[in-house]
């Protein structure tokens, strides 16, 4: 219970009885192998690399100790972001994503060092959906065809516009 510290809070927030031990125990048994899952994905040297990387998160945090794999250059950089108040507002104000847009102008090389590190997570999902989408259309189809134009169609996140297509189209008529 102690991982879920949401849970946690929201628990001793709210009134005990609402949470009676079959309850409390069904949870447990459902967050216990996701906690695990996590971990597969996300080890101990993870959450350290994490610790250390944490100023992509929040370039604003006092801790301002150089990670090993960051150059002088980018550190100074990083130094120089830190301490314009014009860029801490607007970490305030704006999402982390309008963020993380706005310092790739200013701050060009900062952007793209948190780039690389934040890279992997969303290229590991695309990877597990697109495997997961190609075994679905192989035994949908009883793998009697060639996936690939199916596959590319699903995996697009750019939808057709069938309208259009068709208005595109000529219209052939042969006289029987």
């Amino acid at each position: 219970m102690e991982s879920f510290t949401s849970l946690s809070e929201f628990v001793s927030d709210n009134d005990s009885e609402m949470f009676q031990d079959d309850v409390f125990e069904e949870l447990v048994q459902y967050l216990t192998p996701m906690r695990a899952s996590f971990e597969k994905y996300f080890p101990e040297e993870q959450k350290t690399k994490r610790n250390l990387n944490s100023w992509i998160y929040n370039p604003f945090l006092p801790n301002l100790q150089k990670p090993k794999s960051m150059s002088n250059e980018i550190y100074e950089s990083r130094l120089e972001m830190s301490s314009d108040t014009s860029m801490e507002s607007l970490f305030k104000m704006a999402p982390l994503n309008s963020f993380r847009c706005r310092i790739r102008d200013e701050y060009p090389m900062v952007a793209k060092m948190a780039l690389n590190i934040l890279l992997p997570l969303p290229t590991t999902y695309l990877c597990e959906t697109g495997f997961s989408t190609y075994v679905a259309t192989k035994t949908k189809y009883c793998n009697r065809m060639d996936a690939e134009p199916d596959m590319r169609l699903q995996l697009s996140s750019i939808k057709p516009d069938i309208n259009q297509l068709m208005k595109n189209k000529k219209l052939f008529h042969t006289s029987h």
